[in-house]
């Protein structure tokens, strides 16, 4: 169900605006609007002093814990995909000793993390140089030496693609005063010196310019290559070890990881605190906010404001306003809530259509899926992982608890149309030992589709039904019951008429009922119109909707060709699992191919299932009665990532 909000004005001393907001946020129960939402906000603007925001700093702080935490996640004990958060009470998460003490600890981390990567720089750039020196270790010549009293030395690389014979040939022609020592060649790169006068460097100079070469730099060293290379290697390893031994300090650190998590949400708290003082109108003496909070919440609210010298209102909502939308379900109930989420909330003056939406997504889904051996591994996937992992509220929980009952009911459906791992059963036995086996079914999709089609169908007209009934609901909870069977129950009437025809049995009965609701249809549907004429124009025309129903109804086909598709899928891994005999390596092949089809097939079907049972409630169902575009609650609470809070000390 909606629950049903209230608006909350708050005006209160500057001087409690602090302890008011920690237990607000403690209780998770107020959303905090904007200020130009309090009564005559724009006559008071004026008035209204600017509240000090760090927030840029704090998201400094938060990249910080970030990077920190980032750093030592290889080295931390891993708690699996699905590790639970850290329990923290909410004074804690305030503690300024807690925080500097994190805070200590991502700095040094984060300066390890540098310090290591300064090391990997140097080895990296030393390699670079030892790359760039190898193809000169044949010169046993101090790189540092360009030149003597009256010569000069240049080192020349020259790319693959100049002509050596070219270039000494233009060097001789320029002037006879050059010598070339070629050091060392191969397919992409030669290393040359070149020795000349100094009185000839202009017409040297000129020929080298005219060719692809390069001047390495070797001004910074000493000695010839191999020295300055076999030093470089020295000084990689030393580096290596360096750090290597500030990773030993990383891996120390990442010990203290939860520490480091904690500083983070510590952040985050501060950062979700400061953004909803944007909210907040303060003048020099006072402060005011407005919100929403579920009647549920309103005695806790009021406990929590009446310990302060302030006023406060909580009324209903007016005309105008847009109340956020909250959900409130039973726990077997509640998981399916996310599934309306991912299409839309309802309206505030609409209906939570969950409870009627959860009986159909678990008997859809396991109709789809239609595999005993598929629904138990999903069933027990998500029972223990439930047990045992012990997820948080949330995603995980909810997927996890929607597992089970679609798991349970896709075993059902598995029993009903005979499917064990596809016919695994009967596939095994004729193959491997000659035996025909029979598995009990009570629904065979395979050699008698339409019985499956025609339950399917039987099924979708009563999904259909069941949200044209909501929609009566939602009529008559507005004052407008006549209008709702009118408007839809005369089409019940007609559309369980018409099928009664086909049997001679009911034909009487479905003669009579198609009639009166046909008739009924004619007569009502243009009752909104002054013309006469039109009247009945608008409300014979209204009977052409039942194409409309038709082809919602064979909408559900889509359960048969589900279930189909998945079965033909393992019916033919099991096939070629078996094709190789009963042998060794039949055994193993079969076992392979069991494992690796069957997960595809569980996950691809099971994915089908999912989207196309959702598509069923989204648009067939939906379709009849549902009224979306609700905004969601979100009350003014610590969002942290890692860590939590509990709610005990609030009790």
């Amino acid at each position: 169900m909606i629950l049903k909000m209230q608006k909350l004005t708050l005006i209160g001393f500057l001087a409690d605006k602090e302890s008011i907001l920690r237990d607000l946020m403690k209780k998770k129960c107020v959303q905090i609007n904007g200020p130009e939402n309090i009564q005559d906000y724009e006559s008071i603007a004026q008035l209204a002093v600017p509240g000090v925001a760090q927030t840029y700093e704090l998201e400094q702080e938060l990249t910080k814990f970030t990077s920190a935490i980032r750093a030592v996640a290889p080295y931390e004990e891993k708690g699996g995909a699905f590790s639970k958060k850290e329990i923290s009470d909410f004074s804690s998460m305030l503690d300024k000793e807690i925080y500097s003490e994190a805070a200590s600890l991502r700095d040094e981390i984060n300066s390890i993390v540098k310090q290591i990567a300064e090391q990997k720089n140097i080895i990296s750039r030393s390699q670079l140089q030892i790359t760039s020196l190898e193809p000169w270790t044949d010169l046993d010549l101090d790189l540092s030496v360009t030149q003597t009293k009256s010569t000069a030395l240049l080192y020349l690389t020259a790319a693959a693609d100049v002509n050596l014979e070219e270039f000494e040939a233009k060097l001789q022609e320029a002037t006879p005063l050059c010598y070339v020592h070629k050091v060392s060649s191969s397919s992409e790169l030669s290393c040359l010196l070149l020795i000349y006068h100094k009185d000839a460097q202009d017409a040297v100079m000129n020929v080298v310019k005219g060719f692809n070469t390069n001047r390495p730099d070797f001004a910074s060293l000493k000695g010839n290559a191999a020295e300055n290379i076999s030093s470089l290697k020295n000084k990689i390893e030393t580096c290596s070890k360096e750090a290597q031994r500030l990773t030993e300090q990383l891996k120390v650190a990442a010990t203290s990881s939860k520490l480091l998590k904690k500083g983070f949400d510590m952040v985050t708290l501060q950062i979700d605190d400061q953004k909803v003082r944007e909210n907040i109108f303060q003048t020099q003496s006072v402060f005011a906010l407005t919100g929403w909070l579920t009647e549920n919440d309103m005695d806790k609210v009021k406990k929590i404001l009446d310990k302060y010298p302030c006023y406060y209102t909580m009324v209903q909502p007016e005309e105008g306003d847009d109340p956020p939308i909250k959900l409130k379900n039973n726990k077997f109930v509640e998981p399916y809530e996310m599934i309306t989420e991912m299409y839309s909330l309802p309206t505030p003056d609409g209906i939570d259509p969950t409870p009627v939406l959860t009986p159909f997504f678990i008997l859809f889904f396991g109709m789809m899926l239609a595999d005993a051996g598929y629904g138990l591994i999903l069933f027990l996937l998500c029972f223990i992982g439930l047990k045992k992992l012990k997820p948080d509220e949330g995603f995980l929980k909810n997927a996890m608890n929607i597992g089970v009952a679609c798991g349970l009911s896709t075993i059902f459906w598995g029993v009903m149309y005979g499917g064990y791992f596809g016919n695994l059963v009967t596939q095994v036995a004729e193959s491997w030992f000659g035996v025909t086996v029979t598995v009990p079914a009570v629904f065979d999709p395979l050699n008698d589709p339409m019985s499956v089609m025609l339950l399917s169908l039987i099924l979708g007209a009563i999904h259909l039904f069941a949200g044209m009934g909501v929609k009566i609901y939602m009529l008559a909870k507005r004052g407008h019951l006549l209008d709702g069977l009118m408007d839809i129950g005369l089409w019940y009437v007609l559309l369980i008429g018409l099928p009664m025809l086909a049997l001679p049995v009911t034909a009487g009965i479905g003669k009579v009922l198609s009639i009166v609701g046909a008739a009924g249809l004619i007569l009502t549907q243009g009752r909104h119109e002054k013309n006469i004429f039109m009247k009945l124009i608008k409300g014979v025309m209204s009977l052409y909707d039942i194409t409309s129903y038709l082809s919602d109804v064979l909408s559900y086909a889509r359960i048969l060709a589900l279930g189909l598709a998945g079965g033909v899928i393992a019916n033919v891994m099991n096939i070629m699992g078996t094709m190789p005999g009963l042998n060794i390596i039949g055994v193993v092949v079969f076992v392979a191919i069991f494992a690796i089809g069957h997960a595809f097939n569980l996950a691809i079907s099971g994915l089908g299932a999912y989207v196309h049972t959702s598509r069923l409630q989204y648009v067939e169902f939906f379709g009849k009665f549902y009224e979306a575009g609700g905004r969601p609650f979100k009350p003014f609470k610590a969002n942290t990532k890692y860590t939590l809070i509990s709610d005990k000390e609030d009790k």
